[in-house]
């Protein structure tokens, strides 16, 4: 069975979202590098796979 599309972007918003978010109430400015990095490293390696 394949899963929807979505599916992966929901769980990126989920965790990546509320991480940068929590990073920026921090004011954790490496933190905030970091998720926002890696968050883009995987939505750029998702999307290539397909």
């Amino acid at each position: 069975m394949k899963s929807p599309k979505f599916i992966n972007l929901t769980i990126f918003i989920i965790f990546f979202g509320t991480a940068l978010f929590e990073a920026f109430q921090k004011q954790s400015w490496i933190e905030v590098t970091l998720y926002f990095a890696l968050g883009v490293l995987f939505l750029w390696a998702d999307s290539r796979r397909t």
